[in-house]
């Protein structure tokens, strides 16, 4: 029935497609590592997404703190600027009656 050379290629195409599906097989297996490694990366780039968002929140809020004690500092000088124009003023006030004392 069959010939020789009829059998040869029927030998020689199941032969062929064993390899044809090893090569799947190994393509696949390494398809499927890629995509577990891309997945990994993907969890790791969220985790220092999360994390840098949350160092960002926490530079805005020292951002603030600092603000705050910058205004802070700037409301004090100010009252300490008042208050030394005030003791400049008692001192003239003092010399002057000093000057007039010493002059009776």
């Amino acid at each position: 029935m069959f010939s020789l050379l009829g059998t040869s290629l029927v030998c020689a195409a199941l032969l062929g497609g064993c390899a044809t599906t090893d090569a799947l097989n190994k393509a696949q297996a390494s398809a499927d590592q890629a995509s577990k490694k891309a997945d990994e990366a993907n969890a790791n780039a969220n985790a220092a997404k999360t994390a840098a968002a949350q160092a960002s929140q926490k530079a805005d809020q020292a951002n603030a703190t600092a603000d705050q004690a910058n205004s802070t500092a700037t409301a004090a000088k100010t009252e300490a600027d008042k208050a030394m124009q005030e003791v400049d003023k008692l001192a003239e006030k003092i010399d002057r009656m000093f000057k007039k004392t010493m002059q009776k």
